[in-house]
């Protein structure tokens, strides 16, 4: 059996190599056609992957701007979030057809706190996360906006619209910074790990 591990490395991702770059000119695409190759790289800054994996919205990008502005170099929200995820992802093991990006996404916003991980530790099981089985009564409308946050990644629905994600009295800025994360990780997997704070073709 052969197994793949290559992964991409900033030489691999030069901008120079690419169809769309043109000399003297630079970049001509509207979009980044290997974003996902050049955040595995580490080479892509958090302004550059949130704005080219969200839509233009008017309502929306000042929230972004701001959430852009005060990112922290990290998608973790504290050491101990990080610990939850990977204490969970032992715990589960490895499964190919269950731990797709979305799996993670969600895992990443349902173990994001205490209160939101004892409500939903039952919901994670050897076939992918069973929502039903969390405990929601009395939560908080945070943890209830990353709870429908997660279950829309997974299972594809929109309780959670981007109209939502404009109101700050619906969605709270912490909320907001989390679930723009976990859809950073639901399109680019868990390379989006590797997003900095700026690009690479940025530092000195």
């Amino acid at each position: 059996m052969y197994i793949n591990t290559f992964k991409y490395s900033p030489k691999d991702v030069s901008c120079q190599l690419c169809t769309e770059y043109v000399k003297k000119l630079g970049c001509t695409a509207l979009r980044c056609p290997w974003l996902a190759e050049r955040i595995e790289a580490g080479v892509v800054g958090y302004r550059e992957a949130v704005m080219e994996t969200f839509p233009r919205d008017r309502r929306l990008s000042s929230r972004l701007n701001l959430l852009i502005k005060h990112y922290p170099g990290s998608l973790w929200s504290n050491e101990q979030h990080e610990r939850r995820m990977q204490y969970q992802c032992a715990v589960q093991g490895y499964r190919r057809r269950r731990d797709t990006n979305a799996y993670y996404a969600a895992m990443y916003l349902l173990t994001s706190n205490d209160d939101i991980y004892r409500r939903t530790a039952n919901c994670f099981c050897k076939d992918g996360i069973e929502f039903g089985y969390a405990v929601l009564k009395n939560t908080s409308p945070h943890n209830y906006a990353l709870f429908m946050a997660a279950r829309d990644l997974c299972d594809k629905t929109e309780a959670v619209t981007m109209a939502d994600l404009a109101e700050p009295e619906v969605i709270d800025p912490e909320a907001l910074r989390l679930i723009v994360n976990a859809t950073l990780i639901a399109r680019y997997g868990l390379a989006a790990f590797q997003i900095r704070a700026r690009g690479a073709e940025y530092e000195r």
